[in-house]
């Protein structure tokens, strides 16, 4: 990699792919069907003169490449730098739950025992999970709960947040906490259990009301088998803690909707709490949004581990909610899962183009760019044939712009000829934060380059 500043309207430094030779990879700069993107262009230019121009959405959907937020973490400070930072954008309670936790930014603590699975896995869930604009289900069945939101990261201070949320009526409120309040996640115990003739992992994980997985992980299993008489150490979360719900004081929403209920204070904050409007059976949380003040960029990074761009589509309350983060542009970013899955490139396809109609159904023309999955290997070491077809049917797309992460990882041979200089994970699937950072700051500098070049056509109001 090699650094060059650009002198343009925004300064801001370009990174130009090279390959291991030291040549400059322009096929790397370049967005397929660019002219998709002007429209977002457009508004980065009012953002850019306008000193009330207010705020540029960016929503990036995926997988776990996604979630863990490296690569969004990466994005959205770069953009910011260029066009000012408007707030963290959307976030999510994934430290409750051991797998893909990306709670970097943020920390959430609450004395009730919150059930999160995803919309690949609905059979590990509440039967009354909802799952929306996180791709996760979050759920908890205690009605005397509070709910504490820190912010880790100064910079992200914020002065709204949204508690987004199905459900009439609204099941949350924000509140203030007397000073000193401590709240701690519920420990979780450990019971043994013995197995019996006829019994199988899922049904002893349904027992005690436990994912199969996290059964496995204490027990330092690698499949499910199981044999009559061994004793499983099983992890139980305890319901719920006491706590005195008197330390809270309810305040009002400003604004709500049928998804989303936002609360503004005048002073940047780094914490938060959330209390129970109404007594219910069960309580969803879809998702948080953070704002500031400030003019800028938002960069919404929403992602599941596991998931492929079908189980988005299987669940038509994430469409309907995405809407309240009112996106100028949306990043997709599928196909390694549905690789591994040797899902055909068809079908594939079909399901990127039904993602695409979905989220036009409720932000009608917004600008779509998606991007090619990066390379990676199957198991044995075996090359990912999948991944370059679909690459390469992307890159005859027409309809919306591309971005080739697939050649920029190095293509069918990376994974398995330059793994340390792609930075790329043990497993050949997932990528090292290093990694994932250098994607995110090449493809960060990608449309800043393509922006550049967007005002140099005069083409911008």
């Amino acid at each position: 990699m090699i650094n060059l500043m650009s002198g343009y309207g925004v300064l801001f430094g370009l990174v130009i792919a090279v390959n291991l030779h030291g040549e400059t990879l322009e096929h790397d700069m370049q967005i397929f069907n660019v002219s998709h993107l002007y429209p977002f262009f457009e508004k980065l230019s009012k953002l850019e003169k306008d000193t009330t121009a207010g705020k540029v959405n960016i929503v990036h959907i995926g997988d776990s490449h996604i979630q863990s937020d490296f690569l969004g973490s990466t994005m959205r400070k770069t953009l910011q730098q260029s066009f000012g930072n408007g707030g963290y954008g959307f976030a999510f309670p994934y430290g409750f739950h051991r797998e893909g936790d990306s709670s970097r930014t943020f920390r959430f603590y609450s004395n009730a025992s919150w059930r999160i699975c995803r919309n690949n896995m609905p059979h590990r869930c509440d039967p009354d999970a909802e799952f929306g604009l996180a791709g996760y289900g979050f759920t908890a069945s205690i009605d005397d709960f509070a709910m504490k939101i820190e912010v880790a990261d100064e910079q992200y201070k914020f002065n709204t947040i949204k508690v987004v949320s199905a459900g009439t009526p609204f099941p949350y409120r924000p509140a203030s906490a007397a000073a000193g309040t401590v709240i701690k996640n519920p420990p979780r115990s450990l019971e043994r259990h013995t197995v019996k003739r006829g019994e199988t992992l899922a049904s002893i994980a349904k027992k005690y009301n436990v994912s199969a997985d996290s059964i496995k992980d204490r027990n330092n299993m690698t499949s499910n088998a199981i044999r009559v008489g061994r004793i499983l150490r099983v992890p139980v979360e305890v319901e719920s803690l006491n706590i005195d719900m008197s330390l809270f004081s309810p305040l009002e929403f400003q604004q709500r909707g049928q998804h989303v209920a936002a609360y503004r204070q005048k002073e940047p904050a780094l914490e938060a709490y959330l209390i129970p409007a109404v007594k219910l059976p069960l309580y969803n949380l879809n998702g948080l949004v953070f704002e500031s003040d400030e003019r800028g960029v938002i960069y919404h990074s929403i992602g599941t581990v596991g998931s492929m761009a079908s189980h988005f589509n299987a669940t038509p309350l994430f469409f309907e909610q995405l809407p309240v983060l009112s996106p100028d542009l949306v990043i997709i970013s599928f196909g390694t899962n549905e690789s591994f899955n040797k899902v055909p490139t068809k079908s594939f396809i079909e399901q990127i183009n039904l993602l695409i109609a979905n989220i036009r159904k409720n932000s009608p023309n917004v600008p779509v760019i998606v991007t090619t999955p990066p390379t990676s290997l199957f198991k044995g070491g075996a090359l990912n044939t999948y991944a370059e077809e679909y690459s390469n049917t992307l890159l005859q797309a027409s309809d919306f712009a591309v971005w080739d992460l697939y050649s920029f990882t190095g293509g069918l041979m990376g994974a398995k000829e330059n793994p340390e200089a792609i930075q790329i994970e043990r497993d050949r699937m997932h990528y090292t934060e290093q990694g994932y950072n250098r994607q995110g700051t090449v493809f960060a500098n990608v449309i800043l380059h393509n922006y550049e070049a967007y005002k140099q056509l005069g083409k911008e109001p």
